[in-house]
């Protein structure tokens, strides 16, 4: 019989916090083909993990999760979507507000200084 356990990370390391505006979000998701992003209490976000399986699997066992980067963008209100580019592109938004660890990063992101700042726009 196979025993599921869920353990929660204790620790988030994230390398960059990285504030877009929502024209460049869209631009850069829809280069990348991303179908969806997250959406949590008025921030969509863009989650990178490290990609080096070293760290990953060693750093697991230890309930540590490494970021390479998270790229957030103000967006207040929830909507399943959101289009760019005259309609051309569309980027799914999933609704996360019912899990508390991705509240938590919401509010932690609004803690943080870079959450003032205002990006710069792309022309």
């Amino acid at each position: 019989m196979t025993e599921f356990k869920i353990e929660p990370v204790q620790q988030v390391i994230i390398h960059d916090l990285i504030h877009e505006e929502l024209e460049n979000f869209l631009h850069v998701s829809y280069v990348y083909s991303v179908t969806s992003s997250i959406w949590v209490d008025g921030i969509i976000v863009d989650l990178t993990s490290m990609s080096s399986p070293d760290v990953s699997s060693e750093q697991s066992i230890k309930n540590i999760k490494y970021f390479e980067r998270i790229v957030f963008v103000k967006y207040p209100k929830y909507t399943k979507s959101v289009k760019w580019n005259g309609g051309n592109y569309e980027l799914m938004l999933r609704n996360y507000n019912n899990f508390p660890r991705f509240r938590e990063l919401a509010k932690w992101i609004k803690s943080q200084s870079i959450w003032k700042t205002t990006p710069e726009e792309t022309k």
